[in-house]
């Protein structure tokens, strides 16, 4: 018989969200209940996966016991995880800590993942310094016939959110002129927008469409569509990523039925945080 390469599965997890404290609450929901629901959703339903990607905003105040935490809880997936500072996070910090699961570049299976640092100090929205648009250039510049999902924080097209939208990639255009020569890139996820996005951008040449993604946060989601800061009732969630050998891509969205009642409830009225 035949051997079929196998698929590789991406589990996505993003903005948790993790104080020093557990027990803290953020705009009424305590992110580390939170996390433990959706990572025992993955436990109890058997999800299967490779890795795990966890695309920014791991903590809300940078503390290494907030990192610590992170890895305590994540440590009960079987699997490999890599992740990427957001706009909350310290990125030397979470360097630190993380150490071999914050390496930039993984090679998994027939698909390579290249994980950019879209943190910009001082302020909320994101930017890819020349470091991060040169080393996805080098990165994605493959000839072993990989596929590339590339990953980072901020979102780099608008999402219909007014308020949002102020905080996505500042320098987009630059992306997206370097993603045209790379035509491994199959797709882009990220996190920050603690909402789902599913969308096809159209590439010259009739290169196929690159896969836009984005994925729930594991604690509050950000109401689609308002012009204004909001939340939403929907639960929390994770993707997973099933990346075939041949370039195609398809994708699981998941929420968990409901929170723990000591997790919390999101403060729907909250001007922001």
């Amino acid at each position: 018989m035949a051997h079929t390469p196998a698929v590789t599965t991406v589990l996505q997890l993003t903005d948790t969200h993790l104080f020093a404290s557990p027990g803290q609450a953020l705009l009424g929901i305590k992110p580390w209940l939170s996390l433990q629901a959706v990572l025992q959703h993955i436990l109890d339903t058997g999800v299967r996966a490779q890795h795990v990607l966890a695309t920014g905003d791991l903590t809300q105040d940078g503390h290494a016991d907030a990192y610590e935490h992170f890895l305590q809880a994540l440590a009960q997936l079987p699997w490999p995880l890599h992740g990427l500072p957001g706009n909350h996070d310290q990125p030397d910090r979470l360097q630190a800590r993380l150490q071999a699961a914050a390496t930039p570049v993984v090679d998994c299976g027939a698909w390579r993942l290249v994980l950019l640092d879209s943190h910009a100090p001082g302020t909320e929205g994101g930017h890819l310094a020349p470091a991060q648009l040169a080393l996805l250039r080098q990165a994605a510049q493959v000839r072993d016939g990989r596929h590339v999902l590339v990953a980072m924080h901020h979102h780099p097209v608008p999402m219909g959110c007014a308020w949002l939208d102020t905080m996505r990639i500042d320098n987009a255009a630059e992306l997206f002129q370097a993603l045209d020569t790379l035509p491994a890139v199959r797709a882009l996820v990220w996190g920050h927008v603690h909402q789902a996005h599913d969308s096809l951008l159209d590439r010259p040449g009739g290169r196929a469409p690159l896969r836009l993604l984005s994925t729930p946060s594991t604690c509050f989601q950000f109401l689609p569509h308002s012009p204004h800061f909001a939340l939403d009732t929907q639960m929390p969630g994770y993707r997973l990523i099933h990346l075939h050998p041949d370039g195609r891509l398809d994708t699981d969205l998941i929420r968990i039925p409901a929170l723990p009642p000591a997790a919390g409830v999101p403060q729907l009225h909250s001007a922001g945080y």
